[in-house]
């Protein structure tokens, strides 16, 4: 990628507005992320929101608190990545060691002012009411009945789980009387409207996988549109990243790596600002299907198997399906997703060539290998720059990486080093 060509690759790009997205929109399908994190119980965070949202309507909450308890039901589990916490979570009633993932939860969304103040109830989600009434936390009753209400319906979920040849609607007695056995887990209030709620077929019927979008589509549009600036994109996209990042061991900043690099070989490609921070958005999103994939397959300290290989490979595919539902994402979703294609048509999983593979898609695919190769991996040790240029120029030769971009590292080998290792 020479300059003389950045001028016909910005003809081809139009002007882009600042994006204006529904931040009740984006909350429901990125909710989807941490679905995912259950490879096979994959509809949790939906089934809390479903069973809070009646369960708070019975209390007579106004709208207000209903959004922010919608909000906050979706994204309770943001704290966390792996597939082992996350069957620890669903498998078991109550186990020590709970409360990291909502402190951590409750950190990421600080970090991003427009849903901040979800993040108390994020926190508190599994505190026992006796100690959420009673401790000097500043909570206002409306947020601590909030969190109450999730920390209720998830522990009816995790109930479920554990028999999951049961029709909900038949274990209503038995899920009763476990909670009413549970001290002052819950206040008396709540408990009274989940009765209520949960004596009625339709709310049990509600949980079922075909029903449940449609139980949650009143809710899931229609929120708080705003345009976001190009910051508080950035902002966004690396709050989820580092969710991704959190699956594996491994992956310790690897989206923000490739995110910055992805930036940078954009910028030295003469491509405008704007296009620049877009394509860092879709470098830091580029591999949130990962958290569908189980934690085995990636720390496997050795190669796949043909299953694990076809696993692993589904994980673009499902970083398309969830950034394509947000609006204003579409070619955000396509740069993200195509990370492993090629431009010889190798690669996966659209298998698209030539002009159907973006110049952005390009760059994030180079930084990608060029970060993946820079970090450890349970089956080889981090590579040095030199050899990371032998592989990629390998690569571009064979026509599975674009020897332009290749040929910009080679011309910058230690800047982007640098800036791929160390992103923050």
């Amino acid at each position: 990628m020479c300059k003389a060509m950045a001028p016909a690759v910005n003809d081809l790009v139009p002007a882009r507005n600042p994006l204006r997205l529904d931040l009740r929109e984006v909350i429901y399908v990125l909710s989807g992320v941490f679905d995912f994190v259950g490879v096979t119980d994959v509809l949790h965070g939906k089934r809390v929101a479903h069973m809070a949202m009646a369960v708070g309507r019975a209390l007579g909450l106004d709208q207000d608190r209903l959004d922010d308890l919608f909000e906050a039901a979706l994204i309770h589990d943001a704290g966390v990545s792996t597939t082992r916490e996350h069957d620890k979570l669903i498998s078991q009633y109550a186990f020590l060691e709970v409360d990291w993932h909502c402190v951590r939860g409750q950190d990421l969304f600080l970090r991003f002012a427009p849903m901040a103040h979800l993040a108390p109830i994020i926190a508190y989600h599994h505190t026992a009411w006796s100690r959420l009434r009673n401790s000097d936390n500043g909570l206002s009753r409306d947020t601590r009945l909030a969190t109450n209400i999730i920390h209720l319906v998830d522990r009816v979920d995790s109930l479920l789980a554990r028999q999951p040849g049961i029709d909900p609607a038949l274990m209503r007695p038995c899920v009763l009387e476990i909670l009413e056995h549970s001290g002052q887990d819950f206040a008396p209030e709540v408990l009274e409207a989940f009765r209520e709620v949960s004596a009625r077929e339709a709310f049990w019927f509600g949980l079922d996988a075909d029903a449940l979008a449609v139980e949650l589509a009143p809710h899931a549009r229609h929120g708080h549109t705003r345009t976001l600036s190009s910051s508080e994109l950035t902002e966004l996209a690396t709050l989820f990243a580092s969710i991704v990042d959190a699956k594996s061991p491994f992956t310790a900043e690897h989206s923000a790596g490739v995110g910055h690099l992805s930036a940078h070989l954009a910028a030295r490609a003469e491509l405008d600002a704007d296009v620049c921070e877009q394509i860092e958005i879709a470098a830091l999103l580029h591999d949130i299907g990962k958290l569908r994939i189980p934690d085995a397959i990636l720390d496997k300290p050795g190669p796949l198997d043909a299953r694990e290989r076809a696993t692993m490979n589904r994980h673009a595919y499902y970083t398309y399906l969830i950034l394509t539902q947000i609006t204003g994402f579409d070619e955000i979703a396509v740069w993200a997703a195509y990370h492993h294609e090629s431009p010889n048509g190798g690669g996966y999983p659209f298998r698209e060539s030539g002009a159907g593979l973006p110049l952005e898609a390009r760059i994030v695919a180079v930084a990608d290998v060029f970060q993946a190769l820079a970090q450890v991996r349970p089956y080889r040790d981090a590579m040095k720059p030199d050899r990371i240029m032998g592989i990629l120029g390998s690569l571009a030769r064979e026509n599975r990486l674009d020897g332009d971009l290749v040929a910009l590292i080679d011309e910058d080998l230690d800047t982007c080093w640098r800036v791929a290792v160390h992103p923050g």
